[in-house]
């Protein structure tokens, strides 16, 4: 009996649409290894650059929480958030300039002064690349705002698990 090499070939191409189209089912171990990021260069003139990235899902996060402010009653408990842009520049900057390597250079307690002492100019060069990489568009603040507020009106101000 002979091999019927239409069949497989048949049977093959197939099977390689099929993983081309469904793609691969990522494991544990590969979901939670570290990911590779977009890096680019940005040219901020006169010779100067720096590198932005995109972010993770825990820097996101950290970017969509920091544009939410707290609003306590007269006890100092949370009554509710507020909506705030203050820094949104500086804050999405400082969750993307990273390194060659990917590695941010500057941390969350950086958002005032990067913001006091670069020039807008240069700053929007950077948020231009950042909100690109990240998928953020201008109208997308707003809604970032509004969503990071609805998601945390919901949560308790505590930050141990449940059991």
């Amino acid at each position: 009996m002979g091999l019927n090499y239409d069949f497989l070939y048949l049977y093959f191409n197939i099977n390689f649409l099929f993983i081309l189209i469904m793609g691969n089912l990522l494991s544990r171990e590969k979901l939670l290894s570290k990911c590779d990021l977009t890096i680019e260069k940005v040219e901020l003139g006169n010779d100067e650059y720096v590198y932005v990235r995109s972010m993770t899902g825990y820097e996101r996060d950290l970017f969509e929480r920091s544009l939410t402010k707290e609003k306590f009653d007269d006890k100092g408990k949370i009554i509710g958030y507020d909506q705030s842009l203050d820094n949104f520049r500086s804050k999405l900057a400082v969750l993307t300039i990273c390194d060659e390597k990917g590695d941010l250079i500057l941390a969350p307690e950086d958002y005032d002064a990067l913001s006091r002492s670069i020039r807008i100019d240069k700053l929007e060069k950077i948020i231009n690349a950042a909100q690109a990489l990240n998928k953020i568009t201008d109208n997308d603040k707003d809604d970032l705002v509004k969503n990071s507020e609805a998601v945390r009106e919901g949560s308790s101000n505590s930050d141990s698990v449940e059991s």
